[in-house]
């Protein structure tokens, strides 16, 4: 992901998380490639059961969220387009273009092993939804090889998460 990281003073472009409307996220790619702004929309492999078949689907990492980098005239292109809901500026364009990169790392790492996952942090009351630990909540804690891998993105206030295991667990709010 070679691109401008200062926010694009010396390019006159602008990094944006455009948010878009429901499951329009590649429609948006595919206007961006025509208007030659940046663009990126991390992606991971879904694979579900459809009458006794398997179904490989690519879908968007953050449902809803395309990032670009445009200059002003393309972000006036992409809103005449009807297809965003709003677009958000980046305030600190070299931080989010770092997590994007850890995000592109894990995924070649991950090897179809990648998915959206709650943006949990140490300390986090949280409870557990899903086994026979189903009810018990408790603080999130991370250690040895029971540990799990979040990488934030805090822009959107989301994550993905790497992991042999999936965690069941969700926020809570403590009593």
């Amino acid at each position: 992901m070679a691109a401008d990281v200062n926010g694009g003073a010396a390019t006159g472009r602008t990094w944006y998380v455009l948010h878009v409307k429901p499951r329009t996220e590649k429609k948006v790619m595919g206007y961006l490639t025509l208007s030659h702004g940046f663009r990126h929309l991390p992606l991971y492999v879904k694979i579900t059961k459809v009458q006794r078949r398997k179904v490989r689907r690519e879908l968007p990492l953050f449902p809803g969220y395309v990032f670009a980098h445009l200059s002003p005239e393309e972000r006036l292109s992409v809103l005449k387009s009807n297809l965003l809901v709003r677009t958000i500026i980046v305030p600190n364009p070299r931080e989010m273009i770092h997590q994007l990169r850890q995000v592109a790392r894990a995924a070649r790492v991950a090897e179809g092993k990648l998915r959206p996952a709650n943006p949990f942090k140490v300390g986090d009351y949280v409870r557990v939804k899903y086994g026979p630990m189903r009810g018990t909540e408790g603080y999130v804690k991370r250690e040895g090889a029971h540990a799990s891998i979040c990488l934030n993105v805090d822009i959107l206030g989301t994550a993905v998460e790497v992991s042999i295991s999936p965690e069941d667990v969700e926020k809570a709010e403590k009593d």
